[in-house]
């Protein structure tokens, strides 16, 4: 008779089973019981990104980027001007689409050209402190700034995390020991669920065989979001509560 291993496997996200499920390996491979976890930590903001858009349309592309850098020059000058240094203003490249974003297939021709930049405005000073304050700067810049035809982008930046569209993301720097937080936290979590499913199956575990990190379930975006273009991974509102989430896979070994 070929003898086989079964390979029992629980999945747990945000404290909650999602399910079991049991399957035959071939002899050769190890017996594990698999559980993936997630643990979460809270940070403070110690920065808050402000998201703008300037962009220019004209039948020839030509002219909408000779327009768009004009307004660009007109809006570096007035950060400068507001006492804004050069590393906390980013600009992206340049992006050109069909005028209005359509589609076209065959014959058909655009009837103009978008050309547009992303604007991402750093503000990590004491006001961060005090929301009033932070709100009330926030609230000036966007005033000023579209005049100068810098307007919120066309798709909303939204995380989860930040339950919704804004012109304006709460963020850390350093998330490294907050994620090393919840990194334990989930591989804490993970070891009773598994103590249960060796009680359940009448086995005993042995030890920690691997621990990989998976990547945490999301929604993703329709389209290009000015995020992604940033080197932060975690957003929110709030300056009190940005949400750090780290979720693993660990395998323990048993016999």
């Amino acid at each position: 008779m070929r003898k086989v291993a079964c390979l029992v496997t629980i999945f747990v996200v945000a404290d909650s089973v999602g399910f079991v499920t049991a399957q035959e390996a071939p002899e050769s491979q190890r017996l594990a019981i698999s559980v993936t976890s997630t643990g979460k930590a809270v940070a403070k903001a110690d920065l808050a990104i402000v998201f703008l858009n300037v962009s220019s349309t004209s039948p020839p592309a030509a002219d909408a980027l000779s327009q768009n850098n004009k307004k660009l020059e007109e809006v570096k000058a007035r950060l400068t001007a507001l006492g804004y240094k050069d590393d906390q203003v980013k600009f992206s490249g340049n992006r050109f689409s069909p005028a209005g974003g359509g589609m076209y297939y065959g014959p058909q021709r655009p009837t103009g050209f978008d050309v547009y930049r992303f604007v991402f405005i750093r503000l990590d000073g004491p006001e961060l402190k005090d929301m009033t304050q932070l709100n009330a700067r926030v609230s000036s810049l966007l005033d000023g700034l579209s005049k100068l035809g810098a307007t919120p982008y066309e798709s909303p930046i939204s995380r989860v995390s930040m339950g919704g569209a804004s012109l304006v993301a709460l963020t850390v720097k350093g998330p490294s020991p907050f994620a090393k937080e919840a990194y334990l936290q989930a591989i804490e979590k993970a070891r009773p669920i598994a103590d249960d499913i060796a009680r359940r199956t009448k086995v005993q575990i042995t030890g920690v065989d691997s621990v990989v990190s998976v990547a945490t379930p999301g929604i993703q975006d329709q389209f290009a979001n000015p995020l992604d273009e940033l080197p932060y991974q975690y957003f929110s509102s709030s300056v009190e509560e940005i949400p750090v989430q780290v979720s693993v896979s660990v395998r323990y070994a048993f016999k």
